[in-house]
């Protein structure tokens, strides 16, 4: 089996001008969607966010927390319902050490690979077609996951401790929440995240995510605009 065979184990767990540029603005005040959940397993944490145009997805953000295999992070765009860009980075496990990855494809508005890049370690890898179709489908059956976890209620709820009181990282208020030991017991630092519901100041904890672990609220993955 290559390394980058491994790699895709390891990630499995856009008439008349004045018509055109009408319909350009009409396109950019459709409203965005966006879903922010998460999902814990037996040993690993994955949190994601997604944003959709009337049903045609455009952006996934993923981050994936492991115990002994690593930690990795994926930014997907689409245009017009086809996968433009995805880049991933992170550590795997490579002959029992953790080693430095970072994977890079590109393609065209056929929704052919025009460009692909994997590096592990120092090594530059090949990525096979197989591979890179294996890549793409995940990209679906991603969104279809997500799409479940919504529906299952599963937010991705995140803050902090400020002088004993808990903070909501998406509105930087005080939250009140039925059981804050629960919190306070499962996250040491200053930081927390948890699998549950925010609203109307009011925090509903189905599982606290103990396996994530920092200092200050997690965003979205913007690796396209670093590589850009």
């Amino acid at each position: 089996m290559s390394r980058v065979s491994s790699l895709l184990i390891f990630l499995l767990p856009f008439a008349l001008s004045g018509c055109i540029a009408s319909n350009l603005a009409d396109k950019t005040v459709l409203p965005i969607t966006t879903i922010n959940v998460a999902e814990h397993g037996a040993d690993s944490t994955t949190v994601y966010w997604y944003s959709s145009r009337q049903n045609q997805p455009e952006r996934l953000g993923e981050r994936v927390y492991t115990g002994k295999q690593g930690y990795y992070q994926s930014d997907y765009q689409w245009q017009s319902g086809k996968l433009r860009t995805l880049l991933q980075r992170g550590t795997k496990r490579v002959d029992g050490q953790l080693v430095p990855f970072s994977l890079q494809l590109r393609f065209d508005s056929q929704g052919l690979a025009v460009f692909q890049r994997y590096r592990e370690a120092d090594h530059v890898l090949p990525v096979t077609m197989s591979e890179i179709a294996t890549l793409k489908q995940r990209s679906d059956l991603l969104r279809q996951r997500i799409v479940r976890l919504d529906r299952k209620q599963q937010y991705f709820v995140q803050g902090y401790w400020q002088q004993q009181q808990l903070m909501s990282c998406a509105t930087h208020q005080p939250l009140r929440v039925s059981d804050p030991a629960l919190l306070a017991s499962s996250a040491p630092n200053d930081y927390w995240a948890a699998i549950g519901k925010e609203s109307q100041g009011r925090l509903s904890v189905q599982q606290v995510l103990s396996q994530i672990h920092g200092h200050s609220c997690l965003y979205a993955p913007k690796l396209i605009e670093l590589a850009d």
